[in-house]
């Protein structure tokens, strides 16, 4: 299932990185590449929220955790949130060459027009050659 919110290809990337969303995100979020380390796969999940894309966010989610929730209840979060920005705090491990990551990360957003904050230390893993959230702290 595509992405629910349109936003144009050339407009910034929600992710905060600077560059224009067909550039950044977009590539991962239509399956066209993977994410190449866990920082890209927070920016590019984050990107997924912004956008409502539920198939990404379920897909790039490790099979083994994401049985606490079900699409439709990630939808139905993703879609009364206005999402507002994001901050990478740091990263630890999660490159290329590896095969675990943490990024630490506030998400900015308004919800029930109400400013929120969502801070988190996300853990990633990296099965052969594709990255997965796993968990949080």
């Amino acid at each position: 299932m595509p992405p629910t919110k349109r936003i144009p290809a050339g407009s910034p990337c929600p992710c905060g990185s600077k560059l224009n969303l067909a550039t950044c995100c977009l590539p991962y979020i239509e399956g066209k590449l993977q994410a190449p380390t866990a920082e890209a796969l927070m920016r590019s999940r984050y990107t997924a929220h912004a956008l409502v894309a539920t198939d990404y966010l379920w897909n790039t989610w490790s099979p083994a955790t994401r049985i606490r929730s079900t699409k439709t209840e990630i939808e139905d979060w993703a879609n009364s949130c206005e999402w507002l920005g994001l901050q990478i705090v740091s990263t630890q491990a999660g490159q290329v060459q590896d095969y675990d990551g943490v990024v630490s990360f506030i998400a900015i957003y308004r919800q029930n027009n109400q400013l929120k904050q969502h801070k988190e230390i996300s853990i990633f893993e990296k099965v052969g050659s594709q990255w997965f959230y796993r968990d949080h702290q």
